[in-house]
């Protein structure tokens, strides 16, 4: 029974996962595919190892880079579906994690079914579904919270080190690694019997330490031309709580960012009373610890139980990290911080003081504490995958008319992949293929309504007549065609609530749509405006709308968002 309840949410997590993921680059996947190039136009080792080591952005990517090498190596091409599942493998490697955690502590194998529920589910749709970013943003909490478990429940120092370097070489936030590190050998020098070999130990990792964080920032450059907004106190501090409670982006209440703002505040408020708490009861013991550092006639007498310092430098880690994400992205909006890409950290943050409460609890308060974790990560589990389902049929569908504008530079139907392209990442085979005689033909359809408005970054169009299609390719797409080029462009199809909709996904759409497009993708031209019906078994029909837009062009570019 345990078992299956770990595994029943992971098997609809891969499920989902099939049905939508291409491998289709979105932003800093294209890096990885310029890695390749760049590393095999070295002719000499140094020159591969800087490729390897080079900054992306604040970032030493090296573990990207090395799966992405590997990848090509086995394959001969890229594919960012191969990225994504061994970055999707790494929340299986974290619930393990916790799985021996609780099994350490003599609790049966179905208390860490509600951290299953918490990491498997489509509030991770954008990492789960973007190469780079799984590999970057899951593994990241996998290596850096496996590092702290070996530091706190066994001796296995080798492993745990090289644990730590992996989370350093992976994402900028991992360099929180060390210094908590140190922390938890600090304090566990009193577990050893010989104490001279535990401060050679200790000694030994802090000068790790300094060698890897010296070799991280040799040559290391604050990126240029980044647009950072530093924000003041209390927008800091909003930020903050948004990004702790990002998770609750998928409670049905509207407006999202003011829910996760409080959810975030709710429990950036209950971790510090427990961390707090524990910190007043183990005082004297932190404080014999400290001394027994640097004196060895200040032996502790007791012995710190390994939850209490995996704990603590997760907190430690996770409240960083969301503060380094407040402090660097406030400033763009604040809407930004409940994005996708970053819940990972409010839902390990729950799934922390989880499990950590059903470790020091006794049996009693430990049951009631599954029974109300399992009730509300189900909840959870079930309402995410109707409120972020939109989203994640939106991503596939601009994966895809991404490919396409990229492919077709004219007004026909004719491929034009550059070949450095095509050796690396060859275009995938997209609904659209079977559709290029509708789009790129004429119309004999009656005109549909659309209302067009001019933003400042491109275009809003709306309708409220066209009915969904499906779940998956199926749907509605805007096509811009002038005499010189066809582009192709995603919407939003309008949705009921969860609630009117019965809990039926096939029932979540309705009438209508919406679409922004962005007057920077396209080249200078009027183009007239279409929409692009994809029924099911591949039937295709383009309608005329007797709109048009200007497009300008892209802007010059003076600066760039980081994020």
């Amino acid at each position: 029974m345990g078992w299956l309840c770990l595994l029943l949410p992971i098997l609809f997590f891969g499920i989902s996962w099939y049905s939508y993921a291409i491998s289709i680059p979105k932003w800093d996947d294209h890096a990885l595919r310029a890695f390749l190039f760049y590393s095999d136009q070295e002719a000499s080792l140094t020159g591969k190892i800087y490729q390897l080591f080079r900054q992306h952005n604040e970032h030493r990517i090296v573990y990207d880079r090395l799966i992405t090498k590997l990848d090509y190596w086995l394959f001969n091409q890229l594919s960012y579906t191969h990225l994504m599942v061994v970055g999707n493998l790494s929340l299986v490697g974290l619930l393990l994690l916790f799985i021996a955690i609780v099994h350490r502590a003599g609790r049966p194998i179905l208390y860490a079914a509600p951290v299953s529920l918490l990491l498997f589910n489509l509030s991770q749709w954008e990492n789960m579904f973007w190469g780079m970013a799984a590999l970057q943003n899951f593994s990241i909490v996998l290596w850096v919270l496996a590092t702290f478990y070996f530091l706190s429940y066994t001796r296995q120092l080798g492993l745990a080190f090289m644990l730590a370097v992996l989370a350093t070489i992976t994402s900028g936030n991992g360099l929180l690694v060390w210094p908590l590190s140190i922390f938890i050998l600090a304090l566990r020098l009193g577990d050893y019997p010989d104490r001279k070999r535990g401060i050679r130990q200790l000694i030994a990792w802090i000068a790790g330490s300094v060698f890897v964080l010296a070799l991280y920032f040799t040559g290391f450059e604050k990126p240029v031309n980044i647009a950072y907004v530093q924000p003041g106190a209390i927008d800091l501090l909003k930020g903050w709580f948004a990004v702790m409670g990002a998770s609750a982006e998928a409670i049905p209440v509207s407006p999202s960012l003011k829910v996760c703002v409080l959810i975030g505040g709710l429990l950036a408020l209950t971790t510090f009373v427990i961390t707090l708490g524990t910190i007043v009861r183990y005082w004297r013991s932190i404080k014999d610890s400290s001394s027994y550092v640097f004196s060895s006639a200040h032996r502790p007498t007791h012995s710190w139980p390994p939850i209490l310092l995996f704990f603590w430098s997760c907190i430690a880690f996770l409240v960083g990290t969301t503060l380094i994400v407040a402090w660097a992205r406030t400033g763009f909006g604040a809407d930004l911080l409940i994005t996708s890409r970053y819940k990972m950290y409010s839902l390990t943050m729950l799934a922390v003081l989880y499990v950590y409460l059903v470790v020091i609890l006794n049996n009693r308060l430990a049951i009631w504490t599954l029974v109300s974790g399992f009730i509300g990560s189900l909840g959870f589990v079930v309402i995410s995958y109707l409120t972020f389902l939109n989203e994640t049929i939106w991503w596939r569908h601009w994966l895809t008319t991404n490919q396409f504008n990229w492919t077709y530079l004219t007004n026909k139907a004719d491929v034009t992949f550059d070949p450095i392209t095509q050796q690396y990442t060859p275009a995938v085979t997209a609904f659209y293929e079977s559709a290029l005689p509708v789009i790129f033909g004429t119309t004999q359809q009656s005109p549909i309504r659309l209302s067009v408005n001019k933003t400042a970054e491109g275009f809003s169009v709306y309708n409220t007549t066209m009915a969904s299609e499906g779940l998956k390719d199926e749907g509605n797409y805007l096509v811009a065609r002038s005499s010189k080029r066809t582009y192709l462009f995603p919407v939003w199809q309008n949705q009921q609530s969860i609630f009117r909709a019965a809990f039926l996904p096939s029932r979540l759409f309705v009438k209508g749509f919406k679409a922004d497009i962005t007057a920077s993708e396209m080249q200078p031209d009027t183009y007239q405006l279409f929409v692009l019906s994809v029924e099911p078994d591949n039937r295709y029909t383009l309608y005329p709308t007797s709109q048009t837009i200007v497009s300008a062009g892209a802007p010059v570019v003076t600066d760039t968002k980081n994020w």
